[in-house]
């Protein structure tokens, strides 16, 4: 039994309806006459803060919440309009429904670790135990010159690489004035620090083969030409315990939880044991092949 694990948007959109009586100001969405008001995405926004490392989420994830909410909103008031929460079956799960919410929050507060939990030293053992988990992969930093299937033969691949890879060839204005890729173009074609097992799979082997400040030959990906140069490359580096101290307590948090959780649980069937008449039950089941 997974009580633990909770949807954290369903959890902000179902929250949103006792927020309801929040003093009027600034409408944030609307669907008709159904309105959200900024007062309760502020509420959102906290408790969503309350939930996840991150502080705010990000301005898309609110935008799809404000949405499905308002429909969800709809949905409501044309269901009732048809009374639909009076039918036996969707009373049946609304009390259903409304058990599971008492069970999982039971659960969760029988099952959460004391504050004081896990100690220091408790942290730096783990992290000592799992200090390969913590390490930097290799990183190598990557400028690129984009150019799309169905490029114009001016701009084509190999032209431009010749250019690119001539001696004092300034790169970066050659990614501004050629390359496709609108956002890494205005830097020059800078696409920043990445992890090299993470590139495309057509792109790896030939990023894995370049010295730094060196411009490789164009590579063929699914949708266009790569022509790629090598700007800096970092080894791989022990990440210190205070670099994932955070993500180490909360991980060992939830390990704790899981583990009281199921200790919890088997000392309720320990104490009063779960029998089944499974000649009672045969009948429900499907013939065995």
């Amino acid at each position: 039994m997974k009580l633990m694990k909770t949807a954290l948007l369903f959890g902000l959109l179902a929250s949103l309806g006792a927020m309801a009586a929040e003093a009027p100001n600034d409408v944030v969405a609307k669907m008709g006459g159904i309105e959200i008001k900024r007062s309760e995405l502020e509420q959102m926004l906290n408790l969503a803060k309350a939930n996840t490392p991150e502080a705010r989420p990000p301005l898309q994830a609110i935008d799809q919440a404000l949405r499905a909410e308002l429909l969800r909103r709809a949905l409501m008031e044309e269901a009732k309009r048809n009374a639909w929460d009076k039918r036996p079956e969707v009373q049946q799960q609304l009390e259903r429904a409304r058990e599971q919410v008492i069970v999982t929050s039971y659960i969760n507060q029988q099952a959460r670790p004391p504050a004081s939990y896990p100690s220091e030293a408790e942290i730096q053992a783990a992290y000592e135990a799992n200090k390969a988990k913590f390490v930097q992969p290799p990183l190598v930093k990557l400028a690129q010159i984009y150019l799309p299937d169905g490029a114009k033969p001016a701009e084509s691949a190999d032209e431009i690489w010749k250019q690119a890879s001539k001696k004092g060839a300034d790169f970066a204005s050659l990614a501004r004035k050629h390359s496709k890729h609108a956002e890494s173009a205005a830097k020059g074609g800078d696409m920043g620090w990445v992890q090299e097992e993470l590139l495309a799979p057509e792109i790896r082997p030939a990023v894995q083969q370049l010295a730094t400040g060196e411009v490789g030959k164009p590579v063929k990906a699914a949708a266009g030409w790569h022509i790629l140069k090598v700007l800096e490359r970092k080894a791989a580096t022990q990440r210190s315990l205070a670099e994932v101290r955070q993500s180490l307590v909360e991980s060992m948090r939830l390990a704790k939880a899981q583990e009281n959780e199921q200790q919890y649980l088997n000392q309720l069937v320990a104490k009063t044991p779960i029998t089944v008449n499974e000649i009672a039950i045969s009948s429900f089941a499907s013939p065995s092949k």
